[in-house]
């Protein structure tokens, strides 16, 4: 087999224009999380982060209680409620406290009311699905957390169909 120059120019051809193309093809970036989202997050928080001050969770304080004797409005509520520790990792901050209501029904009350979920608008940021110069990029965001229980009347649902007709 005889090589001759055409061919090793031919070839150093193809090679350099491969080579060429392999940088422009896409590489998955590694993103990181910004190191200042915890002061972009204080600019745009419109409620104070919830911290956890409360210590591991029992199924007993999961349980609904048979007495009202506790100082903690959390344990002595007629609709009494523990937090749970929610881990998000797509929004900033991650951590945060949910409440988790202890009963179906209201304590203290006739079968016509049961224990129902406050819910609290507050802002975070969420990551986006863009990475711009090897960060994640977030945006703000409003979610709805869980805060509190309370003891509300059931909804009729035949008087309320009436009601909107």
């Amino acid at each position: 087999m005889k090589i001759t120059t055409a061919s090793v120019h031919v070839v150093l051809f193809h090679f350099f224009c491969f080579v060429s193309f392999v940088p422009s093809a896409s590489i998955p970036v590694q993103c990181k999380i910004p190191t200042n989202l915890k002061i972009l997050y204080e600019n745009i928080a419109d409620m104070p982060q919830i911290g956890s001050d409360q210590l591991a969770v029992t199924d007993e304080d999961k349980a609904c209680p048979k007495s009202l004797f506790f100082t903690d409005i959390r344990k002595r509520s007629t609709c009494p409620w523990y937090l749970k520790l929610v881990h998000d990792s797509l929004v900033y901050p991650p951590l945060r406290m949910e409440a988790v209501c202890r009963c179906l029904d209201c304590l203290d009350s006739d079968s016509n009311h049961l224990c129902v979920t406050v819910y609290t608008k507050t802002t975070v940021l969420k990551r986006t699905g863009e990475c711009v110069d090897g960060e994640y990029v977030y945006k703000p965001s409003v979610i709805e957390i869980a805060t509190a229980c309370v003891c509300a009347r059931k909804i009729d649902v035949q008087q309320r169909d009436n009601a909107n007709h």
